[in-house]
């Protein structure tokens, strides 16, 4: 177990540092954490000054090998990127680190805690603990005095739930919102200690991070009519899970975020796509600039495509839409008119509908539908042809397409 920690040139008065019923009287806290630890290495960062002062002192102290990482005061910012690239050499991917941010310059405590966190989720290290012992609160009525001593792993997590907002705002994706539900579930299990009914109501936390992870793999992969489903049901998830994540304070974050959560899928939620085609149609083309607006353009372009056939069902009167052989001879339907449309566009004839004429802005349709296919085949095999498309040009066209998409009337007429 390696301790990694920071000194500073401060005056440093004994106390007795507890943590989970454990004591140690010190004046230095990394020796209690050390000793709470059972650190067997510890690696010190330390201003020259600093180590002049102390060194000596906390080298005795620990009783353990001690190497002494010499460090900028971080007097600016390029000084604080120092002391971090400093700490990030410390560590190996996977060693078990603890961490104690008590002591050293001001800065030193907030760089400790964003590092620990950064090499946790980004070298994968076994982070056991953030220490801080809090002396400017410690009891004074006793002596020595007693200093609380915090492990601030909770609030490191901050940044993960920070990280996963993040990815959910620009992707949509909640699934890392899911896993570290997953991980509070468990940590609330453990303290439950057998206790079946708690248990029971924990398993809510569970629940409902399965429903965000089957929403993002149904969005992810382009199952438009479950997604739509599931995210009906979500409301009833989150109501479920509210009580019980209301008990985690480690989750607070995450309750922070449902409202925007909820609204950002509130538009996709149908029970039924079946019973109502309009309003399904409606929501897939929702769910097309939803995409695009995410940066997901293969499933824009694929579902796009889709739509339309769907389009020209619903318009023909044919509302089952998943009926394969129905979407195959309409493709092929579509696909005869488009070709006729545009031969007689480049012979400068007049097009004369044989199979679709009912349809409303059947120019439109017939030029979008050419235009789409070529960008998802483009697309979805993965540009094996000559002369594919570069991404920019790409995306300028999607766009264009979905905005054309956009100005379809979907409303039945009948006729």
């Amino acid at each position: 177990m390696k301790l990694i920690t920071f000194l500073g040139t401060g005056r440093y008065d004994a106390t007795e540092y507890a943590w989970q019923g454990k004591t140690k009287i010190t004046q230095f806290a990394p020796v209690a954490s050390c000793a709470f630890a059972q650190a067997t290495e510890a690696v010190v960062f330390i201003t020259a000054e600093a180590e002049a002062v102390h060194g000596q002192a906390l080298r005795d102290l620990l009783n353990i090998p001690v190497s002494f990482v010499s460090v900028p005061k971080g007097e600016n910012e390029a000084e604080l990127w120092q002391i971090f690239s400093a700490i990030a050499r410390s560590v190996v991917p996977g060693e078990e680190v603890v961490f104690d941010v008590t002591h050293g310059l001001r800065s030193f405590p907030l760089i400790g805690l964003l590092a620990a966190a950064f090499l946790r989720a980004g070298l994968k290290i076994d982070l056991k603990a953030i220490y801080y012992g809090a002396y400017d609160v410690r009891d004074q009525s006793v002596v020595p005095h007693r200093t609380p001593m915090f492990d601030l792993i909770p609030m490191a997590a901050l940044l993960e739930w920070a990280t996963a907002a993040d990815r959910f705002s620009r992707t949509g994706d909640a699934r890392y919102f899911a896993s570290m539900l997953r991980s509070q579930q468990k940590t609330m299990a453990v303290q439950a200690q057998g206790n079946y009914d708690e248990l029971s109501k924990i398993g809510s936390i569970g629940t409902l991070a399965s429903a965000l992870t089957d929403i993002s793999q149904s969005l992810g992969l382009i199952r438009p009519h479950l997604a739509m489903q599931q995210v009906a049901r979500l409301p009833e998830k989150v109501e479920q899970a509210l009580p019980t994540l209301a008990k985690a304070e480690a989750t607070l974050p995450f309750r922070l975020l449902l409202n925007s959560m909820l609204e950002s899928y509130q538009a996709l939620a149908l029970k039924e796509p079946a019973q109502d085609v309009q309003k399904d149609l409606e929501i897939e083309r929702a769910l097309i600039v939803w995409y695009a607006e995410r940066e997901h353009w293969a499933q824009a372009v694929s579902l796009s495509r889709e739509w339309l056939v769907s389009w020209v069902m619903f318009h023909l009167g044919l509302n089952n839409l998943t009926v394969l052989s129905d979407r195959h001879r309409i493709e092929g339907v579509v696909n005869a008119e488009a070709a006729e449309f545009l031969k007689s566009k480049d012979q400068q004839k007049e097009f004369v509908p044989v199979f679709l004429k009912s349809l409303a802005q059947l120019d439109t349709v017939l030029g979008l539908w050419k235009a789409l296919t070529d960008v998802r085949n483009d697309i979805d095999h993965a540009g094996m042809r000559e002369n594919p498309g570069k991404p920019e040009d790409l995306v300028k066209q999607i766009n264009k397409h979905i905005l054309a998409i956009q100005n379809l009337p979907i409303q039945y007429s009948g006729t």
